[in-house]
């Protein structure tokens, strides 16, 4: 648009009608309004704020344009009067430096839309910020086609931050603005276009795969783009993993209802285990469900095995830290499953310590009745240094005076232990 065209059009701003300045009016609250309007073939937009309190409650803030030959926006100078604004943006109500500024707006009269030579850019179909779309279809009014279409999720709302932040349009990069025919905008072929009908959301990820694998027929780029959206990673991990083609793995994928980060977990599985994933057999099973479920069991028990190994390796290490006192006893546990149920027992956490206590990192320490040695009664964690760090019994309560006494005697006997050893490193 000319720049004497836009000088030109601000005078032609139209009136509010009264009803629609009673209505603004009409509050307590603070709020700000677009009211639409038309003069000829133009859709002139005023945009006003209303203060909750004060003797002049509306003043208004910017002011639109949108024309077959392109739009502008006006906003006023520091003399009073409406100048051309060179940004074009959404209409900014009240701006603060510090914390939100509130620029949402009311639009009124959204039917002036249908009379003006803006009718036809389907604006209902858009995202929410609807001058910044309208400027949009005034530099491309073919946006129209991708609207009627299914391509709407190719134009999305975007914005620069929370705070102070700009709203403003975004569109896909794939579009080809300077054609008007929809094939050609979306580079599709016939074949492409009715293949993604109905399927349009995954139009990028199609695009995206058919420049990577251009030979793959585009029923297969389709299928691999819906089990794979955009995750080129994933799909070259589970390839080079399998030796299989991309668009057997995607088929499997689907006719098999397996999801990405299972099959990523199964293949997990597979290598801790040694299998051949090169066999298809291993790779695609036919019950998918079934076989995924048997090896978690198995990679548990071989991890549960293999730490109730370290553990019982280090059973005469923690010997020493036996102890008994009177009434009570301090033993160490037989098994990674005894500390699990430890925890179950007694409500608290130590099923979770049951790996670094196997690894040597830490030493738990059950503390019982002496004529009930099996009984969980209260819990103990030791440092590797020989501090007790904590003493927990039922739901984590504190100990009793008896309990009290037996840590007190205990924490001397500990001192001489990891003293002697101490002192034996240090020589």
């Amino acid at each position: 648009m000319r720049q004497a065209r836009k000088e030109a059009l601000l005078h032609s701003f139209p009136e509010v009608p009264a009803r629609y300045m009673s209505r603004m009016k009409d509050g307590k609250r603070a709020g700000n309004f677009a009211v639409l309007l038309t003069n000829g073939n133009e859709l002139f937009v005023r945009c006003f704020h209303r203060y909750s309190a004060g003797k002049y409650p509306l003043a208004e803030r910017q002011r639109y344009v949108f024309a077959a030959d392109g739009s502008v926006r006006y906003g006023l100078s520091d003399t009073g009067k409406w100048k051309i604004l060179k940004e074009f943006r959404e209409p900014v109500f009240s701006q603060r430096v510090y914390g939100y500024a509130d620029n949402s707006y009311t639009v009124l009269n959204p039917g002036a839309v249908e009379k003006s030579c803006v009718k036809y850019c389907c604006y209902d179909k858009a995202p929410d910020l609807l001058f910044e779309y309208l400027h949009l279809y005034c530099k491309h009014p073919n946006v129209e086609y991708l609207m009627k279409s299914g391509y709407a999720h190719l134009i999305t709302a975007r914005c620069t931050g929370w705070y102070g932040g700009t709203n403003y349009i975004e569109t896909s990069k794939l579009i080809n603005w300077k054609s008007n025919n929809l094939l050609k905008m979306l580079g599709l072929n016939r074949d492409e276009f009715k293949l993604l009908t109905g399927k349009e959301k995954h139009y990028e990820a199609y695009i995206m795969w058919r420049e990577v694998f251009p030979k793959v027929k585009p029923a297969d780029l389709l299928m691999i783009a819906e089990e794979f959206g955009y995750e080129r990673g994933t799909m070259q991990r589970f390839c080079a993993d399998t030796g299989l083609m991309p668009q057997r793995i995607s088929r499997y994928l689907k006719e098999h209802n397996v999801l990405k980060y299972e099959y990523s977990d199964y293949l997990d599985q597979c290598e801790q285990l040694h299998y051949d994933l090169h066999d298809t057999a291993i790779s695609m099973p036919h019950d998918f469900k079934a076989v995924y479920t048997r090896l978690t069991a198995i990679v548990k028990y071989n991890a549960t095995k293999e730490m109730q190994e370290q553990l019982t390796q280090r059973m005469e290490e923690r010997k020493p830290l036996e102890f008994a006192s009177g009434a009570l006893l301090i033993r160490q546990p037989e098994s990674m499953q005894e500390i699990i149920d430890e925890g179950k027992a007694l409500h608290h956490c130590v099923g979770g310590y049951a790996e670094r206590h196997a690894k040597g990192a830490l030493h738990i320490m059950f503390i019982r009745r002496a004529d009930k040695p099996d009984v969980p009664y209260y819990t103990m964690e030791i440092s590797t240094e020989g501090k007790i760090v904590q003493v927990r019994g039922l739901r984590n309560c504190n100990p009793t005076a008896a309990v009290k006494a037996l840590i007190a005697a205990y924490t001397e006997y500990l001192a001489g232990i990891f003293g002697k050893q101490k002192a034996r490193k240090t020589a």
